[in-house]
């Protein structure tokens, strides 16, 4: 016989007891004034330095929080080392990091699942007065609500959970940077990424012009391009299931200096799209990836500001079709931040011969305006720099009406020999484009000019400016430079019977902005060209040979 009145005892206290230990429904933790609650002790816990084990509480495991120099599951991040970071961090960055208050509640948005949703805040950052929205990627678990992303926004947004946790980690670059204040979290890196402007002042070349064209050139040339670890997280979140089925799992290669592979020179980026579109580019609406968002343009630090340079391997840049450089502070602020800007603590006019940064500046302008003058051939520009910078450097006048009208010197077969046997050299490297060419320099090379001068200006302007061989060497070398990338020039013409094909112009880009010049001429030179290449009078020489 059943005894029903333990039955419905034992009934009772299982029900009793399912209660107790089952999970808040998402109803309760998405409650208004539970997030309320929730937002607050969220801000307040980031902006105290003693408030880091309760902010490592709100989030749930798979959050992503600061690890190291960058980001990681806070599953992966021990609690206590957490709090330790997070006070150290804050107290580092007292005066700068955003102290943000008055979190009020505004607006819940569901999420993919049941137990997933957005809330939105509205909240103050108190040292600028500054209002801003804060949206909270949520989930409802076993101990109640917990913080899976956050991100701060103008407005407030028509993310879903996925697109809001994708923007969060979008900004893990700003996770590694010191200025102005090394972030405790996403949420101030997402607040400097937006907010936060230094006061500087950039210099670009009056013609510097560009807009992405799409012709993903960038995708597919032979770079070599690297990523923090921290990117397999972004690319863990994207929605490869319906962007590109065939993506989802993917797991760039670790090097062994920890990095990952985004792309080697054999391989164009997985991640290109149909119609020449990044996927990730897309799907974000900017990009991530400090290689691909600082392309085509380079950053030199100076004591004026930042000199901005641009790659001629873009044919956007080498035709001047977009938006002038200086038009889009905005745009090279952010691509700024992804940068590591050359700098110098000494200034060459050639080699052992330091100078000051304004006469550097002037004559950088000079050898630029020279280069400009189209009513000369290409060649007499060139041969002109070298003058000028020979005279400059052994103190004799300069004179530029008379090396307008001077003869070329004439050389000894040995150093036209030795100079083609240079060049010939440089056409041996293993780079695809280089081994097309013909091994044999052309006899007539000193009588030729560049079918397209305007162009190829614009390549050596934009190397000069970009500092890549003259902030490690000085003028004098870097302009030797110049003009073995214009014989190059020649040689491929002359290769080519015609117009230039694209992946000529890219690799002289590649060879001129990207510094591989400098790699091949020290790496397989004898010392004596090395040595060569700061003297004045060896490009007056090139220029003859």
């Amino acid at each position: 016989m059943v005894d029903r009145e333990n039955t419905d005892t034992d009934t009772e206290r299982a029900a009793q007891t399912s209660r107790q230990v089952a999970p808040p429904q998402p109803a309760a933790c998405f409650a208004a004034e539970s997030l309320q609650r929730l937002g607050a002790e969220f801000l307040d816990a980031l902006c105290d330095p003693d408030g880091g084990a309760a902010l490592y509480r709100l989030h749930a495991p798979d959050a992503p929080v600061r690890h190291g120099d960058g980001i990681g599951p806070a599953s992966r991040v021990e609690a206590d080392r957490f709090a330790v970071t997070h006070r150290e961090v804050s107290l580092n960055g007292e005066q700068q990091l955003p102290c943000f208050a008055a979190a009020n509640f505004s607006q819940l948005s569901p999420g993919e699942t049941p137990t997933e949703a957005i809330a939105w805040f509205e909240v103050q950052e108190r040292r600028t007065q500054r209002q801003l929205f804060v949206a909270f990627g949520i989930r409802a678990g076993e101990a109640g609500a917990s913080v899976v992303w956050c991100s701060p926004a103008e407005q407030i947004l028509p993310w879903s959970f996925r697109g809001g946790l994708l923007q969060s980690l979008a900004d893990y670059p700003w996770m590694r940077r010191a200025e102005p204040a090394m972030p405790r979290g996403l949420l101030d890196a997402g607040y400097f990424r937006r907010y936060w402007r230094p006061p500087l002042n950039f210099a670009t070349l009056p013609e510097a012009r560009f807009s992405c064209h799409m012709s993903a050139a960038c995708c597919r040339h032979d770079y070599e391009i690297t990523l923090p670890p921290d990117a397999q997280l972004l690319l863990d979140a994207m929605p490869w299931e319906t962007l590109a089925p065939s993506l989802a799992g993917t797991r760039l290669p670790v090097r062994t200096d920890g990095q990952l592979q985004l792309k080697s020179p054999e391989e164009i980026c997985r991640f290109l799209g149909a119609g020449n579109q990044c996927l990730i580019h897309r799907t974000l609406g900017r990009q991530p990836f400090g290689a691909c968002c600082v392309f085509p343009f380079s950053f030199a630090q100076t004591p004026e500001g930042i000199a901005v340079g641009l790659s001629p391997i873009c044919a956007s840049v080498r035709h001047g079709r977009g938006i002038e450089a200086h038009r889009r502070l905005e745009d090279l602020r952010e691509r700024l931040v992804h940068a590591r800007p050359r700098s110098t603590d000494t200034y060459r006019l050639a080699p052992g011969v330091a100078v000051a940064w304004e006469p550097f500046r002037d004559i950088e302008r000079g050898l630029c305006d020279c280069l400009a003058a189209e009513e000369m051939p290409l060649r007499r520009r060139l041969h002109i720099g070298a003058r000028l910078l020979g005279a400059l450097t052994d103190g004799i006048p300069v004179d530029v009406p008379a090396w307008r009208d001077e003869t070329a010197p004439s050389l000894t077969p040995e150093l036209r020999a030795a100079i083609h046997g240079m060049l010939a050299r440089l056409i041996g490297w293993n780079r695809s484009v280089l081994r097309e060419l013909p091994r044999e320099i052309p006899e007539n090379l000193p009588t030729l000019e560049v079918e397209e001068p305007r162009v190829v200006a614009q390549i050596l302007r934009n190397t000069l400016f970009c500092k890549v061989y003259s902030y490690p060497l000085d003028l004098t070398t870097a302009h030797n430079y110049l003009i073995v990338l214009y014989l190059l020039a020649l040689v491929m013409q002359s290769a080519a019977a015609g117009p230039l094909p694209e992946r000529m112009w890219r690799e002289l880009g590649s060879l001129g902005v990207h510094g591989l010049l400098k790699n091949m001429l020290h790496d397989d030179m004898p010392e004596g060209f090395r040595t060569l290449l700061g003297r004045s009078e060896f490009g007056v020489w090139m220029l003859a040979a």
